[in-house]
């Protein structure tokens, strides 16, 4: 098998209609950002997305973590402090949409796509897997 080429068993087919879903809420502009930036720093209060997202409205930024949430990308958990901080994590599957992610990062840096100078967002690469983070608690199962 060539190194570009995916291998796909014969007669398989893949319906598209489950992408309808999720594909309108991981097409929004900032949605897969958050991803990266909840990812790459394990969890993510409000105002750190705010922060490492530049440009985003809280308006926005809310509205998007509602979607992430019930689309079961990521978790909002309330901790038990004075005052109450709210932590979003990734959840199983968020974290493999992550890691879906850095493929299509790297086609599209291939075939044309290129970084903005100044780019604030990036996904840390060569980290642990889905498996060891859930191992190590790090992450909830769906």
């Amino acid at each position: 098998m060539e190194e570009d080429t995916l291998e796909i068993p014969e007669h398989t087919t893949v319906c598209f209609c489950p992408l309808h879903g999720i594909l309108d809420t991981i097409s929004k502009k900032w949605a897969l950002m958050i991803i990266a930036v909840i990812g790459n720093a394990g969890y993510a209060g409000f105002n750190e997305l705010k922060r490492g997202l530049c440009n985003v409205s809280s308006k926005t930024l809310s509205v998007t973590l509602k979607e992430l949430e019930e689309k079961d990308l990521i978790e909002r958990r309330v901790m038990e402090t004075t005052p109450p901080t709210v932590r979003y994590y990734l959840t199983v599957s968020g974290w493999e949409l992550r890691e879906l992610l850095i493929p299509l990062l790297t086609w599209v840096m291939k075939n044309g796509g290129h970084e903005e100078e100044g780019c604030p967002i990036h996904i840390h690469m060569g980290e642990k897997s889905v498996e060891q983070k859930k191992a190590e608690e790090f992450i909830l199962e769906d």
